[in-house]
């Protein structure tokens, strides 16, 4: 949760930024390789799809989709290598039964991160959902016209509060995040371990980002994966926008 008592100034001449930074913190993450099936081996920094998971579990409306910027790594990368019980199947949503934990118990490696933290910068970008008539009653927050400044100054309300609707985590459930506003200062990295490091490819989503599903009804979402390459400069991870990203699926820009 957020430390109290945090509060960010604004120059008065710039009252509402369009974009957002978010401190976040924890002793363990695991942001999982994709091309691993069985062992959890994390990639070296949180990925973007993982921090957009963050922003979302804080405020989260179809109104409006996340788009992750840039994120500051402030600690040295650090793994950490541990076994963890798991089990090999999965609950059935349509026909759930109970699952003997002692009978389907696997042991399975995990290479994660330890103490990490990272500032993530963002801002959002209105969807087709946005000012279309709401299904239910509005609360006293979500009256007045869809906008940028809207949300955001929801986000910054909530997040100063320490409210989300679900706890953030990295990657895991079992790795909670903490979080706390801040400013554009906190992008700059004292000491970086060294001025560029390639990280190779890094997964930027599972989704289409530009696929909006209508209100009340239940659709499966299709997978589209998509990469993209990452470094880390002077400590910063730079995150290309969708744009240039979605051309891997086929589509037109």
């Amino acid at each position: 949760m957020t430390k109290k008592g945090t509060t960010i100034r604004r120059r008065r001449n710039d009252p509402m930024e369009t974009r957002i930074h978010l401190h976040t913190f924890g002793e363990l993450a695991c942001f999982t390789r994709p091309e691993m099936k069985v062992e959890r081996v994390s990639y070296p920094v949180i990925t973007p799809s993982a921090a957009r998971g963050i922003l979302e579990a804080i405020l989260y409306k179809p109104q409006f989709r996340w788009r992750v910027r840039r994120i500051a790594v402030k600690k040295p990368i650090a793994f950490l290598a541990f076994r963890r019980n798991e089990v090999k199947s999965r609950l059935s949503v349509k026909k759930p039964e109970p699952l003997l934990a002692d009978e389907d118990r696997t042991q399975r490696n995990t290479l994660a991160l330890r103490d990490v933290e990272y500032v993530i910068e963002a801002d959002l970008e209105l969807t087709s959902h946005a000012g279309r008539p709401r299904r239910f009653p509005e609360d006293a927050e979500e009256r007045g016209e869809d906008s940028v400044v809207k949300y955001l100054s929801m986000f910054r309300r909530r997040a100063e509060k320490g409210q989300c609707f679900a706890q953030p985590c990295f990657g895991c459930r079992e790795f909670p995040a903490s979080f706390e506003l801040t400013d554009g200062a906190a992008m700059e990295v004292a000491q970086p371990e060294q001025p560029k490091r390639d990280l190779g490819l890094m997964l930027y989503d599972v989704f289409d980002l530009d696929v909006m599903h209508e209100p009340g009804k239940v659709a499966k979402p299709q997978p589209r994966v998509t990469f993209f390459p990452a470094a880390l400069t002077e400590g910063v991870l730079h995150v290309p926008p969708w744009s240039e990203v979605k051309k891997q699926l086929g589509g037109v820009p």
